[in-house]
Parts: C-alpha cells; structure tokens; sequence
C-alpha cells in the first residue's frame, strides 16, 4: 500500500514538473518572438533610413536603381516610395496587426493607384528568384492575382468599384 501512495505521490510531482517545464518552454518560445519582432522593426527601420538617405541625396539614388530600364530619377524616388508603403503593409502583417484578410484589404487599397501597378510591374524580376515557398512569394502571387483583378476592373465598362474587388486570401 504504502509503495502504490509514493507511486502515485511521484507520478503527482512528476506531472507537476512536466507541467512547470512546458510552461517556462512557451515563455522562453514568447520571450523569443518578442525579441525577433523587435529585431525585425528595427530592421525595418534601418531600411527606411537608408532609403530616405538615398531619395534625398541625388549621388546615392543610382545606388538603389535595380530596375531593368533606365529610369529617370524622379521615377526612382517613386518606386522606392512605392515599395516603402509595400514593405509598410507587410511589417504590419509580419508582426501580426493585420491578418492576411486585412492586409489583402489594405493591399487593395494602394494598389488602386497606377503608380503602385508600375512599380509593382517593374519589380517582377525581384520576385522571380524568391523561394516559390517563401512567405514574400505567396505573398506576392496574392498580389498579383490582385492587381490582375483591379487591371480588369479598370478595363470593364461597367467595373465594380475599386473596394470590393478581389477575393481574400484563405487565412
């Protein structure tokens, strides 16, 4: 009797222990995505910083000119523009204050604007090389079938408005 009571005494402690041990596990898996989401936001801001340099210093643009044409400056200044409100929309899905569905929405949003096509068209061979399943490249593939829809919506005599085209991505 007395051996079945320390038996079940230590299945009890050893429950217990189990218990604490997963519990420190996910604060340190929480304490570890804290610290990566900060470290992403400041990258991010590092990449804001130095774009900014670089739109506002004429000597450094060529510096950032990826694209396959010759473009005149003032068109640089706005793809890189247009990527800065890009990049905006995914660090904001990226640490989780928009979920896939409002970022399609936001999405939808400035992708309305020609300029955001242009960009968006110019910088297809940056996207080419992405890993098919990477997180930027399905992200990507969304927006493109998004701006194929908006292009349709633009072309159809009697098009929906701008807000309600495109379907959400499945979460």
């Amino acid at each position: 009797m007395a051996y079945a009571a320390a038996g079940v005494q230590a299945a009890g402690v050893l429950l217990a222990v189990y218990r604490v041990h997963v519990a420190l596990r996910r604060m340190e898996e929480r304490a570890a995505e804290e610290t990566r989401r900060r470290a992403f936001t400041e990258y991010r801001r590092d990449h804001q910083r130095l774009v900014a340099r670089a739109t506002e210093d004429p000597t450094l643009l060529p510096v950032l000119d990826a694209y396959e044409d010759d473009l005149p400056p003032e068109f640089q200044r706005r793809h890189l523009y247009a990527n800065e409100l890009y990049q905006h929309a995914l660090h904001g899905y990226h640490v989780g204050l928009l979920s896939l569905t409002e970022l399609h929405g936001h999405l939808r949003y400035i992708f309305q604007s020609r300029s955001m096509r242009d960009y968006w068209e110019v910088t297809r061979h940056h996207r080419a090389s992405l890993p098919e399943d990477s997180d930027e490249a399905r992200l990507g593939r969304v927006v493109d079938a998004l701006v194929a829809d908006l292009d349709a919506n633009d072309d159809a005599e009697d098009g929906e408005s701008w807000w309600v085209v495109g379907t959400p991505p499945n979460e």
